[in-house]
């Protein structure tokens, strides 16, 4: 009996990024305690004419559902997408407070994009004081420093939404229009040209403090992608749970979501998408 000898398609463990989009981009969810698991469903309708010896089998109804393992990151505006159209965060209380976003016994779910993607390449650069061209204090609650995108040689192309494809150690990506916003303090947006680091105002005096400030400051940038699983129009299963875990137990405290993506009709009917390099 022959043996399968020849090497075929396969693809080894090697993590990935798990991200979520709900109308600004892909946001970043962070650390996962495992991996995802992807499946697909659909139902059987089966017609069986008086006349016609074989039963007529028909599918409706697709879905996928997207199950990642438990989270670890417990950022507020993370949980909020993730959650969404079920929690908020309380402006009241500076982004501290994550609470219902209701205001009956109902509310309306809405449908985000999630994406788990591999990146295969990257392109890690150390700032340098020539790498930081302008430091902008028109904004009434941040100053902005600019970096070009031309000092990421080689990088994937990133926009005025959230991207993913570049990660700073300590920091998060922004929305440009939440850039001028406390909470976006310390973190950073990108667009077209440029990657810019959120200050508060008053913080830098000028731009030879910028460049002091931020000299050093490590930006991994990535170059390509191996694989990448899109999910559409999915939304928030109800079951979301918090595990608060006691001293003696192993692991972190975490939380636990899954979705379902319908085909979109706004879309020509986009349920998913799997990208293998």
């Amino acid at each position: 009996m022959p043996r399968q000898t020849a090497e075929k398609q396969i693809i080894f463990p090697d993590g990935f990024k798990f991200s979520i989009d709900t109308g600004d981009g892909f946001e970043d969810v962070g650390l996962l305690s495992g991996g995802s698991t992807a499946t697909f469903n659909y139902d059987e309708f089966d017609l069986d004419a008086g006349n016609y010896e074989d039963l007529l089998s028909y599918a409706k109804n697709p879905t996928v559902s997207l199950a990642p393992s438990a989270i670890w990151n417990w950022n507020n505006s993370v949980i909020t997408k993730l959650m969404t159209g079920f929690a908020k965060v309380s402006d009241t209380t500076g982004g501290t407070n994550l609470e219902f976003n209701g205001t009956a016994r109902h509310f309306t779910l809405t449908r985000a994009n999630l994406k788990l993607t591999h990146f295969n390449g990257e392109v890690s650069k150390a700032l340098v004081a020539d790498d930081i061209t302008a430091l902008d204090t028109s904004g009434t609650n941040n100053d902005i420093v600019t970096v070009p995108k031309a000092t990421f040689a080689g990088a994937l192309p990133w926009t005025t939404k959230i991207d993913s494809v570049v990660e700073i150690e300590g920091m998060r990506e922004v929305h440009v229009d939440d850039k001028d916003a406390v909470a976006s303090q310390g973190n950073f947006y990108t667009d077209a040209t440029n990657l810019y680091f959120i200050v508060a105002a008053g913080d830098l005096i000028d731009l030879t403090d910028a460049k002091l400030e931020f000299t050093d400051t490590v930006v991994k940038a990535y170059t390509s992608v191996d694989w990448e699983f899109t999910l559409y129009n999915a939304k928030v299963d109800a079951g979301a749970s918090m595990n608060f875990k006691g001293v003696n137990e192993d692991g972190l405290t975490e939380y636990t979501v899954s979705f379902t993506g319908r085909p979109d009709p706004a879309q020509s009917y986009r349920l998913f998408k799997f990208f293998r390099a």
